[in-house]
């Protein structure tokens, strides 16, 4: 289904990088994303959504980094439920579209954590969503404010998705980089239904995904079971 390559189901996590669909455009632009396209194509639009809020007579500067700060927040809460209910859904093993549609979207990622061409979410992707919630932010927010919040949602999602680059291709020095790479690791070699957060553990805790087991102390068992992958 979908044009999609081979993807047997693998006992553990690979090295290397797959081809994901059997046409060679659809592979090269639509499969493989790099951290510097996030960058280029979502940075400049989270630019102007400020400019355009700053020379709208209407906003106020309190109101515009109350929004801002407002939207960074409402990314984390977004993260979590994209990751949680939608990245890792549940497919009925019974149905071939189910199970090529898991893989696609999430699957991939789990089998081949490594592979650097897939740890971004692909522009197409990242527009679908940011068209859904395009609407319900104008209506809640008005047709001044809303620039500001989507602003905030735009730069949280860079973060969020250079962030999590970062952990799986980086040998963090500082403490708080540790351990949120470890908590990553931890996620994708251990507990993958559990520890969704990536820039922050806070919605693991509101919502009981933070587990009090044998790796909640995040030490060095994080790294080695990812050496043992």
């Amino acid at each position: 289904m979908f044009y999609l390559a081979p993807h047997p189901k693998l006992d553990r996590p690979r090295r290397g990088s797959p081809r994901m669909f059997t046409i060679d455009w659809v592979e090269k632009y639509f499969s493989r994303v790099k951290p510097t396209h996030v960058i280029a194509i979502w940075v400049p639009i989270a630019i102007l959504c400020l400019v355009r809020g700053v020379r709208d007579p209407a906003t106020t500067a309190v109101g515009m980094v109350s929004l801002f700060a407002l939207g960074l927040a409402s990314w984390t809460l977004l993260e979590y439920v994209l990751h949680r209910y939608l990245f890792h859904f549940e497919p009925n093993p019974q149905s071939e579209v189910q199970v090529d549609v898991s893989w696609l979207i999430h699957g991939i990622h789990h089998d081949f954590p490594w592979d650097g061409d897939r740890l971004v979410m692909p522009p197409t992707a990242t527009a679908v969503i940011i068209a859904a919630l395009w609407i319900p932010m104008r209506l809640a927010f008005g047709v001044h404010y809303n620039v500001v919040f989507f602003a905030g949602i735009l730069v949280g999602y860079v973060i969020y998705d250079l962030l999590h680059y970062w952990c799986h291709h980086s040998a963090p020095k500082s403490r708080l980089g540790k351990w949120l790479r470890r908590y990553h690791m931890v996620h994708h070699f251990s507990t993958p239904h559990e520890r969704y957060g990536i820039t922050t553990p806070i919605w693991d805790h509101v919502f009981g995904t933070y587990p009090n087991d044998k790796y909640s102390a995040l030490d060095q068992r994080a790294d080695e079971l990812e050496a043992k992958a």
